[in-house]
Order: C-alpha cells, then structure tokens, then sequence
C-alpha cells in the first residue's frame, strides 16, 4: 500500500504521520521505520520505531533516495511500514517529476510486501494523475469534519 497524506504547509500532515507511525508500531509484528529529512521530530517518535534523518546522508534527488529506501529494506526484511515525512525536501524534486519514483516504489512494495505512507506538501486539488491510484488523505477534507 502506498498512502499519502496531502495538504498545503502547516495543515497538521507532520501530526498525522507521527501520530500514524506510533500507532502502527503498537499492530504490526514488524518493524517500522519512519524517514524524515532532519531530526526535528526525533523525540515525538515512539522508541521503537526505527528514525532515520536523511540529512545525515548525501541525498541529492529522487534516485539516490530510492537507492536509500532499498537499503533500508534489504538490511532488514522484516519492515512492514515506512513513513516518510518532507519528501520535496529529500528528493529536491516537485511532485509532478516523481512518477518514476513512485513506479518503482510500486514494485517494492509488490516484491517485499512494505506499505509506504508519505506526507506531502501540495495542493490536494491540483495532485498529479500519476497519484491518483494510491490512497489520498487530503488534510483540507479532515479538517472540515
């Protein structure tokens, strides 16, 4: 399963994630890991919950940071959700050039059975095509409720 969380800047998109990784971390019988592009939110993470700061490594776009994820799931087959927060940050590249980066991730999350939920900075009216087969929680809708 591919999830994003899709809102404009300081919708609560952050909130949600963390809130969503520790609470997974409490269901699963593997293990979760939770990507973030700096140590902000370290410490709002549940201990259990592998963090990884990707500012510590030298991700310079959507290639290498793929790379990265594959790392991460072949030092460990045992993950079963990874959480990414501040894509745009990590991969330097607007949402409407990762098409490819999401196509891949289609497959390993086909091959290894790992769930990817992302928070993403956009306008949720104006998402790419591409996205529109993933699961889409648009901040603005769980806002009015």
């Amino acid at each position: 399963m591919i999830k994003l969380f899709v809102g404009k800047k300081g919708s609560g998109k952050t909130k949600l994630l963390i809130d969503s990784a520790n609470e997974a971390i409490k269901k699963v019988k593997g293990h979760v890991v939770y990507v973030d592009y700096d140590n902000s939110h370290m410490f709002q993470i549940d201990y259990r919950v592998r963090f990884i700061s990707t500012k510590e490594y030298t991700i310079i776009d959507d290639e290498g940071f793929y790379g990265f994820i594959c790392g991460i799931i072949a030092s460990n087959y045992d993950i079963e959700t990874i959480f990414i927060d501040g894509l745009y940050k990590i991969t330097r590249k607007d949402l409407l050039d990762l098409s490819n980066f999401f196509a891949k991730l289609d497959s390993l999350e086909m091959k290894y059975n790992v769930s990817f939920i992302f928070s993403v900075s956009y306008d949720s009216d104006e998402l790419p095509e591409f996205l529109d087969k993933y699961t889409t929680v648009r901040l603005e809708d769980e806002l009015k409720k």
